[in-house]
């Protein structure tokens, strides 16, 4: 084997003579038959090797690796593969033909030291040496490393010059002889001479030494065997940025910056961190940044922005921190889906982790210098940076930031705590004859107005003059009328707020909110060919006056001597919901100042109430429209003729009645506006009760037995007092005309009549017959049924009174004694009445409810109930009244404090109870 090896080597010297002695002369082809030559050689060679037995080899991993694999050629990572090619140097060098040899002694490497227990990478240096070998020469004799400054001495030897300066500041004490360390011999002179020549080789050494210390890490990283060698790989590279600019250049250049971009996806925390803290280094200069700009890098790390562990936070910070200082990575930072965010809510939760908080902050303020980033951090919350620019800015620069925030206030609700600064700035560019301009600054006026805390702001930099200019003055051929409306939402949204209209000045006139001239315009802007914004905006605006009690005279002056209610009422028809329901709720607030008016207006309208009445239905969900418009029909004025017929006629009944049985079914009972639907139902059903008078209203209430509907009402079933209370005032109006509905039997003649024989006959057949029995009312002293005459007592609607007695709500109480009273009407047999009530035991329940409440009306009802009660009930019944202990309290309250309908009633039971004198009583004169 050996002479067949040394056979190969002389071969091989000769075809490299041959190649050394006539490089001139030799052709293509002979050139090509030397290089088959020569690898037929090595062929040989490397068969040769590879009949070693490895147990010849000893552990040397490296050197069986290396003959096992010895044709293993060009391995290069797939980063690095161009970059490495490309520049090789002409030279023949150790990094050519070392490099796939040293890919197969990292794998032996960390093969051997796993198996064996050892450190994983304490080897690295080693292999460096291999490949560049060091030289004696190089080292300081003193030191024992390798010199950095070499300096010869008059003896010849040389030395590290910071080394041999120690020495002999440290001899200059002794009083013996400077002496040469190493030869011993004494030194005439300390003087030194710098070794140029050896200086270079070292330096060059170094530069080598460098740069295969990167490629092996850099290869190290690609294998990536275990992650421990990734972390002593990232360590070393680490060491080789900070020494000097050129290692970056090289890292930058094989690939390694980009492929450190990867790792921050490895699962390994500490990797990732490390990672970071190198990549913090290499990106210092600008084609370091240029090379992760066009990687993931930047995603990845906003993600470990997040992580658990503080020193990976703040290795990602770092990093983007270095990363914003250049300009052209502004935006990309910028543009990463939930960068700003994160950054901002770090910001924000300072206490969290200060340093983070910190570099976050200092991240922000760079990707300011980017206009698109500001945009992206009021839309991630962080409206700060926006603002200020908007204020401080040059003109340019506010017109971008005003369309920044008009655009984002339209794509979402935001919350602004707006500066006096701030608005002085839009509102001057109100003012601005540029379109584009003119309308940003509305929009976000409108949304800053919406939050009520900047009105008094907005107030004092001058906003309702130039927005009130705007409404009545300001005419521009080009501007759309839609500026109009915004500015009228944002009088709607100051005046909202609580602003004292009475006191707010609109122009320069001296004119304020609550003034005629200002409601005056505002109403007769209203117009159903206008835009529906406008429209709502003013009505809006309207609504927010009524609030208070000037203006609300004002706008019910101007509505009243103008005759523009119709206007209001045709709006209620617009197909634009919030309009329908704005004019419905000013309608509603009008209603009870010129309730008969609007009345006459919904009459007159052609279609109207038979388009309320096909509104009002609803299938399933019941919405703000349907509780705003029979809200609105339960509002106005109940005895309202033409309206309670005008709905008869169009079928309302059924489709109310149909209404309240879904809701007591509970199939649309839950919603926001149940309630107040269930409520407008009731009481628009209610209204009907109190036109009884005309035969058309009477016929629809017997069709559709309202005293059964009522008295089911009654029992609290839809949850609302003011249901119960409603019921409790229809069932009053109902049994009043159970007065005047229950017809007497007619008298039998006492006087015998006689008889024919045809009148005989006709009697017998008349007999033979079942004859009806008709039941006889004993309060009404007629025939009575809940349907024909809603007598309460035929509807079973007293026990369900008498429980709405024991209500907390005082308007119910008082809605119930009223239904109740009419059963002691003096229309009506009141003995029989008190009798009746006496049964169910209304004596208590009345008594319970004059001990709870003090208000008049229930004094004044409670009291004359109590006063039947002593005047016609039994001796029980008279016992019961003159027992109650807390009676006497109340009635005494009542004389002293309570109105005139009270004090005399109390007064007059009273007097029954002879505690006042009667001074109706007559008394005779007698002489003494």
């Amino acid at each position: 084997m050996l002479e067949s090896l040394f056979v190969s080597i002389n071969l091989a010297k000769d075809l490299t003579a041959k190649c050394r002695g006539r490089a001139l002369q030799l052709t293509d082809d002979e050139i090509q038959n030397i290089m088959q030559d020569l690898e037929n050689v090595i062929g040989n060679i490397c068969d040769h090797l590879g009949s070693i037995p490895a147990s010849a080899l000893g552990s040397n991993a490296y050197a069986d690796v290396a003959i096992r694999s010895p044709l293993r050629r060009g391995y290069l990572d797939v980063d690095m593969s161009t970059n490495a090619v490309s520049d090789r140097p002409n030279r023949r060098s150790v990094y050519d033909s070392d490099m796939p040899r040293l890919v197969d002694f990292l794998q032996g490497m960390y093969h051997e030291s796993h198996e064996s227990g050892g450190q994983t990478f304490n080897s690295l240096p080693e292999v460096t040496e291999y490949v560049e070998p060091l030289y004696d020469g190089f080292f300081c004799p003193l030191t024992n490393e390798v010199m950095t400054d070499p300096v010869t001495t008059e003896s010849g030897v040389t030395y590290d010059r910071r080394a041999i300066e120690e020495h002999f500041e440290k001899s200059a004490d002794s009083s013996e002889p400077v002496c040469c360390p190493v030869t011993k011999m004494p030194l005439q002179s300390k003087a030194v001479v710098s070794n140029a020549s050896l200086k270079s080789v070292i330096a060059e050494w170094r530069r080598r030494n460098e740069a295969m210390r990167i490629r092996i890490a850099r290869t190290a990283l690609s294998l990536s065997t275990t992650e421990a060698m990734v972390l002593e790989a990232i360590h070393e590279l680490k060491l080789l940025a900070k020494l000097r600019g050129e290692n970056k250049k090289l890292m930058h250049k094989i690939g390694v910056t980009k492929f450190l971009s990867r790792l921050l996806d490895n699962h390994n925390s500490q990797i990732r961190c490390d990672a970071l803290e190198l990549l913090c280094l290499l990106i210092e200069d600008e084609e370091g940044k240029d090379i992760i700009g066009k990687t993931k890098a930047i995603a990845r790390t906003i993600k470990l922005l997040s992580s658990n562990t503080t020193d990976e936070r703040h290795a990602a910070i770092s990093f983007l921190l270095e990363l914003s200082e250049s300009q052209i990575m502004l935006e990309s930072i910028g543009s990463t889906a939930g960068s700003i965010l994160i950054l901002t809510t770090m910001k924000i939760n300072d206490s969290d982790d200060p340093v983070a908080a910190e570099k976050s902050r200092a991240v922000l303020k760079n990707l300011e210098k980017c206009s698109k980033n500001i945009k992206y951090m009021a839309e991630s919350g962080y409206l700060e940076p926006l603002l200020s620019h908007l204020v401080e800015g040059p003109e340019e620069v506010q017109m971008e930031m005003v369309s920044y925030l008009s655009e984002l206030v339209l794509e979402q609700e935001i919350t602004i705590d707006v500066t006096k600064s701030t608005s002085e700035i839009l509102i001057n560019m109100v003012r601005s004859c540029n379109t584009v301009v003119h309308k940003a600054a509305l929009n976000v006026l409108v949304q800053l107005s919406s939050h009520h805390p900047n009105s008094m702001v907005l107030v004092e930099a001058g906003a309702v003059l130039v927005m009130v200019e705007e409404l009545f003055i300001r005419k521009v051929d080009d501007e759309p009328v839609s500026c109009k409306a915004k500015a009228a939402a944002i009088l709607a949204n100051i005046v909202e707020s609580g602003i004292d209209p009475d006191t707010t000045v609109v122009n320069k006139e001296g004119h304020v909110f609550s003034s005629k001239y200002c409601i005056y315009n505002l109403v007769h802007m209203l117009k159903c060919f206008m835009p529906d914004d406008l429209n709502l905006s003013i009505i809006r605006l309207l609504l927010a006056l009524t609030a208070f009690a000037k203006p609300l005279d004002v706008v019910v002056s101007v509505v009243r001597e103008n005759h523009r209610g119709h206007a209001i009422v045709e709006l209620m028809n617009s197909p634009m919901q919030a309009l329908s329901i704005a004019a419905t709720r000013l309608l509603i607030t009008l209603s009870a100042h010129i309730g008969h008016t609007i009345a006459e207006r919904l009459c007159k309208t052609q279609g109207q109430p038979g388009r309320l009445v096909k509104c009002i239905s609803h299938t399933g969900h019941v919405t703000e429209r349907h509780a705003a418009l029979v809200m609105l029909l339960s509002r106005l004025p109940h005895r309202n003729i033409s309206l309670n017929l005008g709905l008869v006629q169009e079928g309302a009944v059924p489709v109310i009645l149909n209404g309240i049985e879904e809701m007591q079914n509970g199939a649309t009972r839950t919603g926001r506006y149940a309630v107040p639907y269930m409520e407008g139902l009731v009481g628009s059903l209610v209204r009907l009760t109190t036109t009884l008078y005309n035969p058309t209203v009477l016929k629809a209430a017997m069709d559709h037995s309202l005293a059964s509907v009522l008295t089911e009402l009654l029992t609290g079933a839809a949850g609302s007092s003011e249901v119960q209370r409603l019921a409790a005032v229809g069932l009053e109006n109902l049994s009043y005309q159970s007065i005047k509905l229950s017809q007497l039997l007619p008298q039998e003649d006492p006087r015998p009549k006689k008889k024919t024989i045809f009148k005989r006959l006709m009697d017998s057949r008349v007999h033979s017959n079942k004859i009806p029995q008709h039941h006889t009312c004993p309060v009404h002293r007629g025939v009575c049924s809940t349907v024909a005459t809603f007598c309460l007592l035929e509807a079973g609607a007293v026990e369900g009174l008498l429980g709405c007695l024991e209500n907390d709500n005082s308007r119910v109480v008082e809605a119930a004694l009223g239904a109740l009273c009419t059963l002691l009407d003096d229309r009506v047999n009141v003995e029989r009445g008190v009798s009746a009530l006496a049964k169910l035991d209304a004596v208590r329940r009345v008594l319970g409810a004059l001990r709870r409440h003090r208000e008049n009306v229930v004094w004044h009802k409670c009291f004359c109930l109590v006063e039947k009660f002593l005047i016609h009930g039994n001796d029980r019944c008279v016992r019961e009244v003159t027992g109650d202990r807390t009676l006497p309290t109340a009635l005494v309250s009542a004389f002293h404090k309570g109105d005139a309908g009270a004090k005399q009633a109390a007064e007059g039971i009273l007097t029954r109870l002879h505690k006042m004198p009667d001074c109706s009583a007559t008394y005779l004169s007698v002489e003494i």
